[in-house]
């Protein structure tokens, strides 16, 4: 029997910032050239942590090519969203560039990874609560599986401002994992998906009660917490959780 391979994290990065989510324009005509939040603002955060992290990792654009891409996010998109329905509902023009919706999806991030990097191992796109978890704990599998020799997990969280009001800015948080067999950061392992829905857990769940209360989980924390505790000195493993799901992380060969 093989052996399997082992997950390791071979590089991170995290950029956190404000940044204005753009305007809905009060003249109609201003509307085919609006910027698009998603389009230009948190795809090319997105893209320039991820490179960052590759390039830590000595991951070249050739070598990149068989990774695969996971992407978490909980509502990360929509501000594009509401930039459709602005449009849809107000007194301009009843139209919109495909590139609207192409960018209103989640998938928009992984896909914008996949061609901006040149990936072209298997794709993923997880929401929720917890997917900033289950993200990191899929890619384990992927590796530990040989489905791919690498994997791209990145996570975002841009809170949307009210449709109305003056301020438009809000903190845009992305976060990118580099996980490959020989990554010696960390080791990732005893991946237990959650729910991630009150529903369906006990409402005793500390973790059930939590997301009822909450208003946007930040599905990047995960992944800070592991940059934090690497660059901690506690040699112990630790133990990522978010709305029901967990994934242990222990030392790896260098810290």
């Amino acid at each position: 029997m093989r052996p399997r391979n082992r997950a390791g994290i071979a590089a991170t990065a995290v950029r956190s910032a404000p940044h204005e989510v753009p305007r809905i324009p009060d003249d109609p005509a201003g509307f085919p050239r609006i910027p698009l939040a998603v389009q230009d603002t948190l795809g090319p955060q997105l893209t320039r942590a991820a490179e960052a992290a590759l390039a830590d990792a000595g991951v070249t654009r050739a070598g990149a090519a068989p990774m695969g891409c996971v992407t978490a996010s909980h509502h990360a998109t929509a501000a594009t969203a509401q930039y459709i329905a602005a449009v849809l509902d107000g007194a301009g023009p009843r139209w919109l560039a495909p590139q609207c919706f192409l960018h209103y999806s989640p998938h928009a991030l992984t896909g914008r990874l996949c061609i901006d990097l040149g990936l072209d191992g298997t794709a993923l796109t997880l929401t929720g609560p917890a997917s900033g978890v289950d993200a990191l704990g899929y890619a384990a599998m992927m590796v530990e599986s040989g489905r791919c020799s690498g994997v791209l997990v990145a996570a975002a969280h841009w809170p949307t401002p009210p449709p109305a009001g003056p301020d438009r800015t809000t903190r845009l948080t992305v976060a990118v994992a580099v996980v490959t067999p020989d990554g010696d950061r960390a080791r990732l392992t005893g991946w237990q998906p959650g729910g991630g829905h009150p529903a369906v857990r006990p409402a005793t769940d500390p973790d059930a009660a939590a997301l009822r209360t909450a208003e946007l989980p930040d599905v990047t924390e995960p992944l800070r917490a592991l940059v934090s505790w690497q660059d901690g000195p506690d040699r112990a493993g630790t133990q990522l959780t978010a709305a029901g799901s967990r994934l242990t992380v222990l030392p790896g060969g260098r810290r």
